[in-house]
């Protein structure tokens, strides 16, 4: 479905279930016999919201019957899964690298279902901004508020479609 200026939908839909194929990729490298990423929230995330497209990547049972269908389908799964993985191990380092090096306000586009915010070991004084689309934020945090989880840094959400003027909104 193609966005428009002033579309609406729910998790499971547009923004959102790209956001829920993410996590789903981070929940299946997380219960990975050898992960490379911890992401406990992940699979929170993709519980949640129920079964959908993003199933595939966390759903042994529902990628062997894709599997049956078209075997190529196990491939590009793993490579996606790997490719998510991969991503998120490089910005945890990089952030956790930054703030060791004294660096207290991170700032997050398109945070989507990404819950750095309430997973890394964050410094005291740490201010974390997540920007992205309001029902994206709203669902991620009554998920984890769901769950008790609490962040690990202080977090400031800001709810925006990307599409305006984010800037402005950060620096309100």
């Amino acid at each position: 479905m193609p966005r428009t200026d002033n579309d609406s939908w729910d998790i499971t839909q547009s923004v959102g279930s790209t956001a829920l194929g993410v996590a789903a990729a981070r929940a299946a490298e997380t219960e990975s016999e050898n992960p490379l990423i911890n992401d406990p929230f992940a699979r929170v995330f993709v519980d949640a919201a129920g079964a959908g497209m993003w199933s595939i990547y966390a759903d042994p049972a529902l990628l062997a019957k894709a599997v049956e269908i078209e075997p190529e389908v196990r491939t590009q799964t793993q490579l996606m899964v790997d490719f998510m993985a991969t991503r998120t191990a490089f910005f945890d380092e990089f952030f956790l690298g930054a703030a060791d090096a004294g660096v207290r306000q991170v700032v997050i586009l398109a945070s989507g279902l990404d819950a750095r915010s309430w997973r890394l070991p964050w410094p005291d004084g740490t201010v974390v901004y997540e920007l992205d689309q309001p029902k994206v934020l709203d669902f991620k945090t009554a998920t984890l508020r769901d769950h008790g989880a609490d962040p690990t840094a202080q977090l400031v959400t800001i709810p925006i479609d990307l599409r305006q003027d984010w800037p402005k909104a950060l620096q309100d």
